[in-house]
């Protein structure tokens, strides 16, 4: 297997674990239904777009399309918006209010988000050795 597909596909293992981990430790037992709901649409978009990565064939993987752009621009925002969740628990003192409190059960599946972002994002780089391996 290439480099960048096993990158990717480790990517894509974390931020679905991670995703996980998130959703059953931030989502309290009652909580309404849209917040469920947001943990299903972020899962569904990942596990859409992960089967279809998966289901390409290995020139498709390396080339820009749908799937690596979906999966791409996925990995963007998953990475802002859990670095600002790091950022918001500084300032968050309240133990009941929603987000990031920096505490370790908070911060593990945060960090196993951004791991997995951080291995996508760095095989979409241009300069990146994962990529020059990959093609060789």
């Amino acid at each position: 297997m290439k480099t960048t597909f096993k990158t990717r596909a480790a990517a894509i293992i974390l931020i679905a674990a991670g995703y996980g981990w998130a959703g059953g430790h931030y989502i309290p037992a009652d909580s309404n239904v849209f917040a469920y709901l947001f943990q299903f649409v972020v899962l569904g978009i990942l596990l859409w777009l992960g089967i279809k990565f998966f289901c390409l064939t290995e020139t498709e993987r390396q080339t820009r399309n749908g799937t690596v752009t979906g999966l791409s621009i996925f990995a963007v925002l998953s990475f802002l918006i859990n670095v600002l969740n790091i950022v918001h628990g500084f300032f968050n003192s309240d133990p009941r209010s929603f987000g990031s409190h920096n505490t370790l059960a908070d911060l593990v599946p945060i960090c196993i988000i951004i791991t997995g972002t951080v291995l996508w994002i760095v095989t979409i780089l241009p300069f990146t050795k994962a990529n020059s391996v990959a093609k060789s």
